[in-house]
């Protein structure tokens, strides 16, 4: 989708939604392509998976077993209380 495209779903300039693009794409969390005078944006998947594994991983929300295929949605991360080790 271009910038214009994904910018009539939010209530946020073509400019500015082609501002945030430019950041996604350093972090490279998305491609573009230029096609005319638009711009194609893509997610790269594979970075969004590391990424989101990554955050999932360090909030503990990990699989139970190697072998399960389910993920628990109920699962609440645990933080320490202050005071506590």
């Amino acid at each position: 989708m271009s910038a214009g495209e994904l910018s009539d779903h939010f209530a946020v300039s073509k400019p500015t939604m082609s501002a945030h693009f430019a950041v996604l794409q350093v972090a490279g969390l998305i491609e573009a392509e230029k096609s005319g005078r638009t711009i194609i944006y893509r997610l790269v998947m594979s970075v969004l998976e590391e990424a989101l594994l990554g955050f999932a991983h360090t909030l503990g929300w990990g699989l139970e077993s190697k072998r399960s295929t389910r993920v628990n949605h109920n699962k609440v991360a645990k933080r320490p209380v202050k005071g506590e080790a």
